[in-house]
């Protein structure tokens, strides 16, 4: 796996160049990536993010507060190491855009003069219902917007995500034994009636209590990351 992600950096490299001084990781996740970026860029990698071991994943918080309070909390930029810098800041996905925001933001205050976000993985634009935790469509950026629009609602100077065949190279593996459900919306195995999709799918047999009634269309048709230029 780690291999994978090496190379899926390389990858991205290739399909995404930039001028830039630095590659730094979004910890941990992103660091395999970024180290591969740097390694087929040619430019200089570096840790420009130390992260707090003590604060756990931010996007499966159950509410917008506590996953910007855990973005700040869980994330620190190092001054000395990004100020005046153009950065090539690598993570593996984007989903709802919290983090990413967050971190630019972060980023531009502690005097990085360039932020190029790259992505080692194409748009999440379908949710899933294989135990990982975001099952709205509605709450993925990378559903109703451009690419150049997330990168805008997001404050970076570029974005640049990795494409679905440049992802399934790097594993070597052949796309028909991988799940993309969550980046192309085919789904692997058929799913259940609209009543019963959620998050919680395979967790217990009712819906939630208080769940809508039209969860299907909920799930799969919403607006997305419509909104998402309108954020703070």
């Amino acid at each position: 796996m780690h291999a994978a992600r090496v190379a899926m950096g390389r990858r991205l490299a290739q399909e995404h160049p930039v001028e830039a001084d630095l590659v730094i990781p979004v910890p941990e996740s992103g660091t395999p990536a970024a180290v591969g970026y740097a390694a087929e860029s040619g430019i200089r990698f570096g840790q420009g993010l130390t992260k707090n071991a003590y604060v756990g994943r931010t996007f499966i918080q159950p509410s917008q507060t506590l996953r910007q309070l855990g973005i700040r909390l869980k994330l620190n930029p190092l001054k000395e190491v990004i100020r005046g810098q153009r950065l090539v800041v690598v993570d593996d996905t984007i989903v709802r855009g919290n983090t990413q925001r967050a971190l630019v933001r972060m980023l531009r205050e502690a005097g990085a003069a360039e932020v190029h976000i790259r992505i080692s993985a194409p748009p999440v634009k379908w949710p899933c219902f294989y135990g990982i935790d975001f099952a709205s469509r509605a709450e993925l950026i990378a559903n109703g917007l451009t690419v150049e629009e997330i990168g805008a609602s997001l404050g970076a100077d570029s974005l640049g995500y990795l494409s679905a065949e440049g992802m399934i190279e790097a594993t070597e593996q052949p796309a028909s034994q991988l799940c993309t459900a969550c980046f192309s919306g085919r789904y692997p195995i058929e799913l259940p009636p609209a009543h019963r999709l959620g998050k919680h799918l395979l967790e217990q047999d009712e819906l939630p209590l208080g769940a809508p009634e039209d969860g299907l269309a909920t799930l799969l048709y919403g607006v997305g990351g419509a909104t998402a230029l309108d954020h703070p």
